[in-house]
C-alpha cells in the first residue's frame, strides 16, 4: 500500500501521521508537536513523497479541525481479537500486526489509555500504521477493510474496560515551580520500562524550538518549559539524552527524558512514568 496515500487519507480523517525510523517503532522526528497540530501537506510530501520512510506512526486522541477522537484496541493475541470483531454487530477498519491486531475508532468522547485484559487501549500515543514492517519483519496488512466505526464512547464495544487510575490534576507551572526530588532512583523502577520509555521518547521531543548548537548535532538550546523564558536557557546533550536549564530550575541539576517530563507536567516521577507508558 502507497504509504502517502495512507497518510494523505489520515490527514483528511483530522489525524496526524509521522515518520518512524525503518523496522522500528521509534519515531524518525520530534513528534509530539503533531499532537498538536495536523503535519502540513509539504511536509506529508517530503517524509512520504518518496521511499525515504517505510514505517509511520498514527496519532491517537483527539482530532484536528473535525470533532471527535481517534483510539485504537490493540489486542495482543489475533485469535482474541478476531473473536471480539465477529461478537460486534458492524465492523470496523482493523490492521493484523504482529502479534494480534488494532481496531480503529472514532469516538464523540475521550477514552483512557489503560490495559485490559488481552491488550491495550491506545488513546494516546501512536501506533504503526498499514504496510509498516515490524522488527520481526512483519508487515502490518489490513484485516478488515471497512470504514472507521465511528461510536459515542469506547465502552460500547469494550464495556468491562477498567477505569484509569486518578491523575494528580495539572497545575500552571511558576516561574519558581515546586521543586521536585528528580534523581528519585528513576532507573531502579521496572528498568525494562524505563529502557521500553527511553527508547521511544527523547528529549527533543518535549522541546519542539530547540536549536542545533554544534554540526555534529550534541548539543542544542531551546526555551526553558519550567518558567516564563524568552531567552533559551535550557541546553540538551542529545548524546546522553540529559538536559539542564542555565537559569537554575530544579536547582540546575541535569535531566533525563523522566525527569524532564515530570517537571513539565509538575507531577513526580512515578506519575510520569505511568503517563509515558500509556503513550508507548
Amino acid at each position: 500500500m502507497d504509504i502517502l496515500t495512507e497518510a494523505i487519507r489520515w490527514f483528511g480523517f483530522g489525524v496526524s501521521v509521522v515518520p518512524v525510523k525503518p523496522k522500528s517503532k521509534v519515531a524518525a522526528l520530534r513528534w509530539l508537536e503533531y499532537t498538536r497540530r495536523l503535519p502540513t501537506p509539504d511536509e506529508i510530501a517530503r517524509w512520504f513523497g518518496r521511499p525515504l520512510f517505510s514505517n509511520y506512526g498514527v496519532i491517537c486522541g483527539k482530532r484536528h479541525g473535525q470533532p471527535g477522537y481517534l483510539v485504537v484496541v490493540d489486542f495482543d493475541i489475533l485469535d482474541n481479537g478476531i473473536s471480539w470483531l465477529l461478537s460486534m454487530d458492524v465492523p470496523t477498519y482493523t490492521v493484523a500486526t504482529a502479534r494480534g491486531l488494532h481496531a480503529y475508532f472514532f469516538t464523540d468522547e475521550p477514552a483512557p489509555s489503560v490495559h485490559f485484559n488481552g491488550g491495550d487501549l491506545k488513546a494516546s500515543g501512536y501506533v504503526l500504521g498499514v504496510s509498516s514492517v515490524h522488527s520481526s519483519g512483519w508487515v502490518y496488512q489490513v484485516l478488515t477493510d471497512a470504514p472507521i466505526l465511528n461510536i459515542r464512547s469506547i465502552r460500547e464495544v469494550l464495556p468491562d474496560l477498567p477505569e484509569p487510575e486518578p491523575q494528580p490534576k495539572p497545575t500552571t507551572i511558576l516561574s519558581n515551580p515546586k521543586p521536585l526530588d528528580v534523581w528519585e532512583s528513576v532507573n531502579c523502577q521496572q528498568p525494562n520500562l524505563i529502557e521500553a520509555i527511553k527508547r521511544r521518547f527523547v528529549i527533543l521531543d518535549f522541546l519542539p524550538d530547540a536549536q542545533k548548537t554544534d554540526p555534529s548535532g550534541r548539543w542544542y538550546i531551546a526555551r526553558c518549559p519550567l518558567h516564563d523564558d524568552h531567552n533559551p536557557s535550557m541546553w540538551v546533550d542529545a548524546e546522553r539524552g540529559l538536559c539542564g536549564c542555565y537559569a537554575g530550575c530544579n536547582g540546575g541539576k541535569p535531566l533525563d527524558v523522566v525527569n524532564l517530563a515530570a517537571a513539565i507536567w509538575n507531577v513526580d516521577n512515578r506519575t510520569a512514568i505511568e503517563r509515558l507508558r500509556q503513550m508507548l
